[in-house]
């Protein structure tokens, strides 16, 4: 998914305004609790469309039956429009209650309210299990969604489901990969490192030759990314299979080892910590001071739009492993289509949702110049003519090969139904790394003590380790 296309510093950035998620306490009736909400209403009213226009349902066939679509990223609404243009029996109305977060709160309030749902939301991998534990979303096996499991990346269809339940359709992903400033590594002699041992002696070498340059940039204080690429490297913290029994792990041996890797590259200013998607990370990339981004599928697009001297000259590469000859990948962004319930027209809304997601049609919007999503729809994704598509930033190279084969490396995980709480605590118990004043390894054992109290106070069986 595009940067812009997602309003980053909620969705893919640093968090602002995080909903606290209630636990298991009361399981089958407890309700997302706001905080911090500005009590607008339930009802979006006429908030419109997506960037780029809304969809008010206009020119759909009378007695058609109406639904109802809460989604914020640019080129819904026409995706939207084609669904309505094609499906003459169904018609889908977009609104935009806010993004991510926003729109997250006025969904909890609209159910905890039992008034002004949606039939279909938006909602990102992270976040399902928050509304699946509270009994807010339609299971959709019962509708044949299932069928589209063969054209879903596998990663993606795990996150979507639970045991033989199925929670959400997956739409976007964003698959991680080493993208490099090429000029720079052929000017300090830098080869493309296959392991983080040699991403290590690279970051050694660009340092030593040029103290002002550092590898890459790593926010300790943006939560997503950091478990992103915990997942990669075999450490995501979290373990979670639906129920009251979540585990939490942030200070095992593999939790412990990436913890140590990232601050050694800190402490020898070999890496940046600039805020993600700040001026200081722009410039930062576009000046030589970092020579490469840990970016998702969704970043070079963005990217582009920020950067002007080193246009051209970046590359993408697999990220680097622990061991030779692996291809572990990690997993930044990306959203799903959701039936809350309480809709009268179940059957409908899955109709939809399984459409947005897992058509050519829908991707053939949804992958272009305007939505800019990297797919989680295996035909696209294993399209030569998708693969083969050319940036401005990446010259004549083709980055959709490297991103397509991460996304087909992705390691299943599942979510826990506390990820509002965690990114909002997040925030503050890292910005000591930031500042200096802590290191990644001691917050981590910070936050593993906060998340398990937490945990456990909202009634969940906590296991460790």
């Amino acid at each position: 998914m595009s940067e812009y296309c997602t309003g980053r510093s909620r969705r893919h950035g640093r968090p602002r305004r995080w909903a606290v998620a209630t636990g298991a306490a009361a399981l089958a009736t407890a309700l997302l609790t706001a905080c911090g909400s500005s009590g607008d209403s339930a009802t979006p009213g006429a908030t419109g469309g997506t960037p780029g226009g809304g969809s008010s349902g206009a020119g759909c066939r009378s007695g058609a039956t109406s639904l109802t679509f809460w989604g914020w990223s640019a080129g819904y609404d026409l995706v939207v429009k084609k669904f309505n243009q094609t499906h003459p029996d169904i018609c889908v109305k977009l609104e935009n209650a806010g993004a991510a977060n926003d729109e997250y709160v006025k969904l909890s309030d609209a159910l905890k309210a039992h008034s002004g749902t949606p039939d279909v939301a938006q909602i990102e991998y992270f976040e399902l299990p928050s509304f699946e534990i509270t009994k807010s979303l339609v299971d959709l096996s019962p509708y044949g969604v299932g069928d589209a499991q063969q054209s879903e990346a596998p990663a993606a269809w795990s996150a979507v489901t639970q045991g033989s339940a199925q929670y959400a359709m997956p739409v976007d992903l964003g698959p991680l990969a080493l993208y490099y400033n090429s000029a720079a590594f052929t000017q300090h002699k830098i080869a493309v490192p296959a392991t983080w041992s040699q991403f290590a002696d690279a970051a050694d070498k660009l340092h030593s030759a040029d103290p002002k340059a550092a590898i890459t940039n790593f926010d300790p204080v943006d939560a997503q990314p950091v478990l992103a690429m915990m997942q990669q490297y075999g450490a995501f913290p979290f373990t979670y299979t639906g129920g009251d029994t979540l585990g939490i792990n942030f200070t095992g041996a593999a939790q412990t080892a990436f913890a140590n890797f990232w601050q050694g590259l800190i402490d020898k200013k070999e890496v940046t910590t600039a805020a993600d998607f700040s001026p200081a990370q722009w410039s930062n990339l576009d000046s030589g001071a970092n020579a490469a981004r840990i970016s998702p599928a969704w970043g070079p697009v963005g990217m582009q739009g920020s950067i002007k001297k080193t246009i051209g000259s970046w590359r993408a590469a697999p990220l680097p492993q622990q061991q030779a000859g692996q291809s572990a990948g990690g997993n930044w962004g990306g959203s799903t289509l959701a039936v809350v319930k309480g809709t009268p027209h179940a059957k409908e809304a899955a109709k939809f949702a399984k459409w947005f997601g897992g058509s050519a049609d829908a991707w053939q919007i949804l992958s272009g110049d305007v939505a800019g999503a990297f797919p989680g729809y295996q035909p696209l994704l294993n399209s030569p003519a998708f693969q083969s598509r050319m940036l401005p930033i990446s010259g004549t190279s083709q980055p959709n090969k490297v991103f397509a084969k991460a996304a087909q490396d992705l390691r299943p995980i599942q979510w826990p139904p506390i990820m509002t709480a965690a990114l909002t605590q997040w925030t503050s118990t890292f910005a000591g790394v930031t500042k200096g004043t802590e290191t990644l390894p001691e917050a981590f054992k910070t936050f593993q003590k906060q998340m398990v109290s937490y945990a456990k106070a909202q009634g969940f069986k906590v296991t460790e380790g």
